[in-house]
């Protein structure tokens, strides 16, 4: 096992190929220039502002950004009215700024503290280490089983003396019932890890990882693929360049021109030498009996059959079970890197909890909803959808954003929240912006982005020590080019409120 320490590195590792070490928050971060809690600061009255201010006026009528394009809500966290609203009552996409509703609703319904089994069960007799029969994985939907994870309930059932299974492994997959997905669907990038279907055992958010190794000598590029497909066999397509290393050269192709063959294609570049990329290549239970036996093989364990899916029966005899890191952790992993898998499955399971297996995308957002209406914000216009925002259809506006990072402030859970923002010009995917300024840590924000969608949602410590509620939303082309700066003005001018 890993210690904590060790954890945070590794995960940082994985969700930087695909997509974190957790803060504590500061003690400035919890008490206002005074030294009041939030509950004791005195109410602050002021006359709400509906014009951006003009440095950011003057901006986008220099680039002819349409002002109907940007939403903005602004206020102290201590007032009773915004300090600025612009657009905010209108339903926006809000990109990845969606998974506030989703997270923040999962420490409503789950706790902090919950966490996720993954069982495992054998169907016949166990005689001296070996299954005269199949073994059974059955998931709750983890959102972050990865291979320090996977390994552990492995090398786990080795120690409780499982050595071969003559049978084959099924995969219980019932906990969800959710329509099949297409991987593409979204922008036509089937293989792109971000857009994996969720399934209730996910391994390694379905990613199959890629070692590409440039080969000058025989004018070719070697590939190895962890897990390796056990069912396929890999069509190796890439040219080998001489071109400069490039972004484009580590984003092949994947596609099936006929059953059972991975064909993947594209440019390689000699000057990459070595790189890994993870791609998505199978299916969900594909892929986890293609790690299950990568991983058993190395224990010298042996697998008689193939996979398949069914569910479990009375009669099975529940060998194992795997506990999960809880909530609170892999909402700072959803939140800082903006996993759009992770937040996916946990949509599913608070859906689950709420209203009761099987989990469903319909019970996932109404729940989510619900929470939202328990808190007293207003829900009209709000679109869930997947619960991720890597979504068309989404919809919430600036000024519900707004509640919402209100009622998180006064929330017992609201130190559980803040630690899983992105910190800005620290971590995450506010780590580039405001490095070595005055701003440096005294932001914390989700970020959205999709193509003409931009946003930003959070919390500003002010020069003076005030506390912000900051929303910025951007929708549309003209905007979308420019929507980093708008941001970044936006947090200057209130920085210094």
């Amino acid at each position: 096992m890993l210690d904590y320490i060790a954890r945070a590195w590794f995960v940082k590792y994985l969700l930087m190929t695909s997509m974190v070490p957790s803060l504590g928050l500061a003690e400035a971060e919890t008490l206002n220039e005074n030294g009041l809690q939030p509950a004791e600061q005195p109410i602050l009255r002021q006359q709400i502002t509906k014009d951006l201010p003009e440095s950011i006026l003057n901006f986008i009528q220099k680039y002819n950004i349409p002002e109907e394009d940007i939403s903005v809500f602004v206020q102290d966290v201590a007032a009773d009215a915004p300090l600025l609203m612009h657009e905010a009552d209108t339903p926006f996409n809000p990109a990845s700024t969606m998974k506030l509703l989703t997270t923040w609703s999962a420490l409503q319904v789950l706790g902090p503290a919950w966490s996720w089994d993954t069982e495992v069960w054998l169907r016949g007799e166990l005689r001296d280490g070996v299954l005269y029969g199949d073994l059974l994985l059955k998931g709750y939907g983890d959102p972050f089983l990865v291979y320090e994870s996977f390994w552990q309930i492995i090398n786990d059932l080795r120690i409780k003396g499982l050595r071969d299974i003559r049978g084959d492994i099924i995969i219980d997959n019932s906990f969800y019932e959710v329509p099949e997905v297409d991987p593409g669907a979204f922008d036509g990038q089937p293989s792109r890890v971000y857009n994996a279907p969720p399934s209730p055992i996910m391994f390694n958010f379905q990613a199959t990882r890629l070692l590409l190794e440039a080969n000058s000598g025989q004018d070719q590029v070697k590939i190895s693929a962890f897990p390796e497909p056990k069912e396929d066999i890999i069509e190796n397509q890439i040219n080998l360049v001489n071109d400069s290393c490039a972004r484009s050269f580590t984003r092949p192709y994947i596609s099936r021109q006929t059953p059972g063959v991975i064909q993947i294609s594209g440019k390689y570049s000699a000057d990459c030498g070595q790189r890994f990329i993870m791609l998505l290549m199978s299916s969900p239970e594909e892929h986890v009996f293609n790690a299950f036996t990568d991983f058993w093989s190395k224990l010298d364990g042996t697998v008689g059959g193939s996979w398949r899916e069914g569910r479990v029966r009375d009669t099975d005899e529940r060998f194992y079970v795997h506990t999960s890191m809880p909530l609170a952790e892999q909402i700072r992993l959803i939140n800082k890197w903006s996993n759009n898998v992770m937040t996916r499955q946990l949509l599913l399971s608070v859906g689950a909890k709420r209203y009761g297996a099987p989990a469903t995308l319909e019970k996932g957002r109404l729940a989510v909803l619900e929470v939202l209406r328990e808190q007293g914000i207003p829900t009209e216009g709000i679109v869930i959808d997947n619960g991720s925002g890597l979504s068309r259809d989404g919809r919430v506006s600036a000024e519900q954003f707004g509640a919402l990072l209100q009622a998180i402030w006064r929330d017992p859970y609201m130190p559980e929240m803040l630690n899983s923002l992105p910190l800005l010009g620290e971590d995450g995917t506010m780590g580039r912006r405001f490095r070595h300024s005055d701003m440096t840590g005294r932001g914390r924000f989700k970020t959205g982005t999709l193509r003409n969608v931009s946003a930003l949602a959070g919390y500003m410590l002010t020069r003076s020590g005030k506390r912000m509620v900051v929303v910025v939303l951007h929708n549309g082309r003209k905007s979308s080019g420019y929507s980093r700066t708008v941001q970044n003005m936006l947090l200057e001018w209130v920085f210094e409120q």
